[in-house]
């Protein structure tokens, strides 16, 4: 995992300038859906939506865990839209989306398949 991290860092730190992982990250840890867009209501967040959706979420992640993912899938439920939701097992927390996941890549086709046939 050490050895991971540290490739991963690499990475980033060669695409990016150093303050921009502090800003993106401030950006995340305080944005809030429900206060921005729904007046403190995730359903009303929601309510302006047209959209399909296909949730994803990772039982490790610690950074969005699964309890957040389905507050919003409820949310959007009861905006009437067309949602699916799916928790993959994985044991690399936050970055397990960054690893190639076969699972994964079947639910991300599938589903726009299904969006571009209905077009």
């Amino acid at each position: 995992m050490e050895s991971y991290l540290q490739y991963q860092g690499n990475k980033f730190i060669e695409r990016f300038d150093a303050n921009s992982f502090l800003y993106i990250t401030k950006a995340a840890d305080y944005f809030d859906l429900a206060r921005q867009y729904g007046k403190g209501s995730l359903v009303n967040a929601f309510s302006r939506c047209a959209a399909k959706f296909l949730v994803v979420s990772y039982t490790s992640d610690w950074l969005y865990p699964t309890y957040q993912s389905k507050e919003m899938v409820q949310a959007m439920k009861k905006s009437h839209l067309d949602v699916s939701f799916v928790e993959i097992d994985a044991q690399w927390g936050h970055d397990a989306f960054l690893l190639p996941n076969k699972h994964l890549d079947n639910l991300i086709s599938g589903f726009l398949k299904g969006v571009a046939h209905e077009s």
